[in-house]
């Protein structure tokens, strides 16, 4: 039944028998059916809203064994679920899982598909990363890895807010401060805007994003237009940075994926560090330095007066 995002097959439920929705920063709970909801053993006017509280218990039409107990009142969250019931001959019943901003699935180890949110977009996006293909996600689609089928299931409210948007500062820019060793063999990367600085340590990654940044200034002293600075195929990447294709494509998630997690912590959101089209990639931020040793070697403030 397509209408509902909960089904429980019994014949004494109605179509539609309740709605348990997130109100006034609270979860609620509405009967709309022919045989009631009990609340705490006590049935609930139709149509009504009745808060939820931890603990409470909820029946449906007043069959003991149609009810569910509230344990988590945290607030609505955009979340992958398995999409079918474990049997005696599978494993166990997997747990939803709830997303942030950036996933490697089933592992980062060993990742078959990445979920990725794009903040430019307001969207989810799933790449295959054996096929290198990126799709845009809607409400409701279903996505499968590790022998297992998932659904995302949109939880938070579209019209107020994203899951991994709440109260960020999108209009805080940071600055990219990489700092490469003279022998370019550590790289170190730090976020700075007008009050904080953020340490993402030495990664083997930030050298593939300096480098990414290296390309988007060279095109910048070309006075090529901004839209078209940056873009390099991968086949350029893997043969500039001296790794397979494969390798390249984990440098980038991951890069990705601290960005994310260090702008989060502070409440801070910014689009994609690193920007994918067909067979081509770019440093997406436009406000980076980069120095070798002690030396300055790109200001993009400097540049934007040669664009």
């Amino acid at each position: 039944m397509s209408a509902v995002d909960t089904l429980i097959d019994s014949p004494e439920m109605s179509r539609i028998h309740a709605i348990i929705e997130w109100v006034d920063n609270a979860w609620f709970i509405r009967d709309l059916s022919k045989n009631g909801v009990w609340l705490n053993n006590e049935r609930i006017s139709a149509n009504s809203l009745y808060r939820l509280t931890l603990a409470d218990h909820i029946c449906f039409a007043d069959q003991k064994n149609i009810s569910f107990v509230v344990e988590n009142l945290d607030e609505p969250r955009d979340a992958l679920i398995p999409y079918a019931e474990a049997t005696q001959d599978n494993e166990q019943a997997k747990a939803p899982i709830y997303l942030e901003h950036y996933h490697f699935l089933p592992s980062e180890k060993a990742p078959e598909i990445i979920v990725f949110y794009d903040i430019a977009e307001k969207s989810w996006f799933c790449e295959n990363f054996a096929e290198a293909t990126i799709s845009k996600i809607s409400d409701g689609e279903l996505l499968q890895f590790s022998h297992s089928m998932w659904q995302l299931i949109k939880g938070a409210n579209i019209s107020e807010k994203e899951t991994v948007a709440i109260n960020g500062k999108t209009e805080q820019k940071p600055t990219f401060i990489f700092n490469i060793s003279q022998d370019e063999e550590l790289t170190e990367l730090t976020l700075q805007n007008d009050t904080d600085s953020i340490s993402c340590d030495i990664r083997s990654h930030h050298y593939l994003t300096a480098l990414l940044a290296r390309y988007r200034s060279h095109d910048c002293h070309k006075s090529l237009p901004e839209h078209l600075q940056g873009w390099r195929t991968i086949e350029q990447l893997t043969k500039d940075i001296g790794l397979s294709e494969s390798h390249v494509n984990i440098q980038i998630h991951r890069a990705r994926k601290q960005l994310a997690d260090k702008l989060q912590a502070l409440g801070l959101y910014a689009p994609l560090l690193i920007e994918r089209r067909k067979g081509q990639v770019r440093f997406a931020a436009t406000d980076y330095k980069i120095f070798k040793g002690q030396t300055l070697e790109v200001d993009s403030t400097q540049l934007a007066g040669i664009s």
